[in-house]
Formats: structure tokens, C-alpha cells, sequence
């Protein structure tokens, strides 16, 4: 059985903030089973947003957003996939480590570039970026014309919504971009007497295949927020051009991870398993008298012979991916069905 492998020596954000606001805390003293502190964050964002704000909103002569963009579910929903999401792909970041035996493999002097994928200052350094565009874009585009929107923009968007999209987006780039480059710089030896055939590193592709439905995930629920009130529809309501780029700019983005990451395990492997087959050649050449003559040839060392076979057959037989033709069509089917939504509704407009 594989070990424990503890990669996440870094803080979290969304974490950090959470704890900061006291909903850790408050998940240790609700009754039954602890709630992970970022959903109460977002969850009492959310509701102080619906059910407090929009009230307020709607009482004072104005209309409650739900009313007017009933799609603007998705987005509550869209970042509660985001806490769930990095959440997740952090778990199994740690699990697929553990389970290639990465400790095992690499050195003490290696190690750190596994266990942390970006260090706590870079997170907080893009973070206020983050929060510097936003604070620009609100007082210079959008404005705060009233008190709910100062809130929602100055407040709710700067402790919950932009960390969650930080977190999220620093944790998938590292699994599909920096992960597989940092296992190709470190030159992990395949397994080939794994018996998925995978050379040990099947982990790795359900992770790449998993974090990358996550994404999937996000982007169909972008769609829904974007795209809700044509399906709806909303009088008066049409996607505009910033959408529909940044729709298709976001679809793009995930395919070139997914690509990325699976043809970079791709070239770590096919190398490898090439190098493995050019030495085994190498002995049976050793073990044979006129190798190249098939019937004058002659084993002059049998043991080393049939090692050779017996090896050969094993590293022929790991594939080049760490994915199954099944992984194959279900990744396909993630890459195609956002665009596809999309464009069946662009031709229905």
C-alpha cells in the first residue's frame, strides 16, 4: 500500500479568510458532523446577499435580482463549486502523489517543489492584484450608485468570491501545468509491472481527468449564467460580444490544459518506455550469436535471453497515456459539450 504524502504545506485562502471571519469557529460549534469553514463563508455571503440585500432591494422600489436573472443562481452555485472544487483536486493531488510513491522517488531536496504548489506569498501577491482590478473597475466602470452595490462589490466580491476564483485557478494550473513539467524535470521512472499498464502513473490521469470535469463543470454553469435568461427568456436580454469571448477564451483555456498536461505525461512515458525497449534490445543482441541472421542465429545465454523477453513483454505492453479509451471519450464528451451549448443557442438567437 502506498503511504501518506502531506503536499499541502501552504496556506489556502479561501481558509485563511474563513478563519479570519470565525466561521472555523462556528463549524466547531454547530452540532453533528463539522462543515468545512469556506461553505459557511460563501453560504452566509450568499444569504446575506438573497435574502437580506435583494430584500432590501426590492422593498426600497427596487426589483429583487432573482425577479429580473433568475440564471443568477449559477453563479452562488458556480462558487460553491469552486471551494468544493479546489477542495477536491487539492485531496487528490495529495492521494496521486501518494500513490506514484513520490517520496519514495525523489529527494529531500526535491521534495518541496511536491508538497507546495504555489508558496503563500504568490497567492497573496495575485490576490491583491485581484483586488486592486477590482476596486479600478467598480469606481472607474460600474460605479457605487448605492450602498447594496458597494457592499456587494467592495465586500463580498473582495473576501469571497475573489478568493475562491484565486484558490481555484492557482490550484488547477498547478495540477495541469506545473505538475507534469515538475515530473518531467525529476525524470520519474515508469512501473511497468503495473498491472493497469499505466506504468504507475494511472493517479495522475484520473486526476487530470477529474479536476479538469470540475472546470468543465464551472464553465456549463457559466453558461447558465450567461445564456439563462435567453433559455428563460429575459425580454431585452442578449449575450454580449464580452461574454461570448470570454465564454470561448475560457473553453479554450481548459482544453490547452487537459492537451497540455496529458501530452506532456505522454512524451515523460513514450521516452522512457523507448529508452527501456533500445537497452532491452541491447542484451538480446548481447545474448544472441549473428542476431542478425534469423536462421543462423544462436542463444549463447539463455538466462539472459528470456530476462530480456520476460522484460520486453512488460514494458511493450504500458501504454503511452495515463488514460483508457474510456477516459479518452469522456474527456472528449467534457470538451465538446460546452462549446456545443453554446452553439446551439447562438443559432437559436
Amino acid at each position: 500500500m502506498p503511504g501518506e504524502f502531506e503536499a499541502r504545506d501552504e496556506r489556502n485562502l479561501v481558509e485563511y479568510i474563513a478563519t479570519l471571519f470565525g466561521f472555523s469557529r462556528l463549524s466547531a460549534v454547530l452540532p453533528g458532523r463539522d462543515i468545512y469553514p469556506p461553505f459557511l463563508l460563501v453560504g452566509f455571503f450568499s444569504f446575506l446577499d438573497v435574502a437580506v440585500l435583494q430584500v432590501y432591494v426590492h422593498l426600497t422600489g427596487g426589483t429583487h435580482i432573482l425577479l429580473v436573472t433568475p440564471s443568477i443562481a449559477a453563479g452562488y452555485v458556480a462558487v460553491l463549486l469552486g471551494v468544493y472544487g479546489t477542495r477536491y483536486m487539492s485531496r487528490r493531488y495529495e492521494e496521486a502523489l501518494a500513490t506514484i510513491r513520490t517520496q519514495e522517488r525523489v529527494g529531500p531536496a526535491d521534495m518541496d517543489q511536491f508538497r507546495r504548489i504555489f508558496s503563500w506569498r504568490v497567492k497573496v501577491a495575485i490576490y491583491l492584484v485581484a483586488v486592486v482590478v477590482l476596486y479600478a473597475s467598480t469606481f472607474l466602470n460600474v460605479g457605487v450608485p448605492n450602498r447594496v452595490t458597494a457592499i456587494n462589490y467592495l465586500f463580498t466580491w473582495e473576501f469571497v468570491f475573489l478568493p475562491v476564483i484565486v484558490e481555484f485557478a492557482l490550484t488547477y494550473y498547478g495540477i495541469h501545468f506545473l505538475l507534469p513539467r515538475r515530473i518531467k524535470n525529476i525524470e520519474f521512472n515508469l512501473f511497468f509491472y503495473d498491472p493497469r499498464n499505466m506504468g504507475g502513473f494511472a493517479a495522475v490521469g484520473q486526476l487530470l481527468k477529474r479536476s479538469y470535469y470540475i472546470y468543465t463543470a464551472g464553465l456549463v454553469l457559466f453558461f447558465v449564467l450567461v445564456y439563462g435568461p435567453v433559455l428563460l427568456p429575459v425580454s431585452g436580454y442578449e449575450p454580449g460580444l464580452f461574454e461570448l469571448v470570454f465564454f470561448s477564451t475560457a473553453w479554450f483555456v481548459g482544453l490547452l490544459s487537459i492537451g497540455y498536461s496529458m501530452y506532456t505525461m505522454h512524451q515523460i512515458m513514450s521516452a522512457e518506455k523507448e529508452q527501456r525497449i533500445r537497452e532491452l534490445e541491447a542484451d538480446l543482441h548481447e545474448a544472441l550469436e549473428n542476431p542478425y541472421d534469423i536462421r543462423n542465429s544462436k542463444v549463447v545465454d539463455r538466462e539472459q535471453f528470456d530476462d530480456a523477453r520476460e522484460r520486453l513483454e512488460h514494458v511493450r505492453n504500458t501504454r503511452v497515456y495515463p488514460a483508457t479509451f474510456t477516459m479518452w471519450s469522456q474527456i472528449a464528451i467534457s470538451v465538446l459539450l460546452p462549446q456545443l451549448l453554446q452553439m446551439t443557442v447562438q443559432t437559436a438567437l
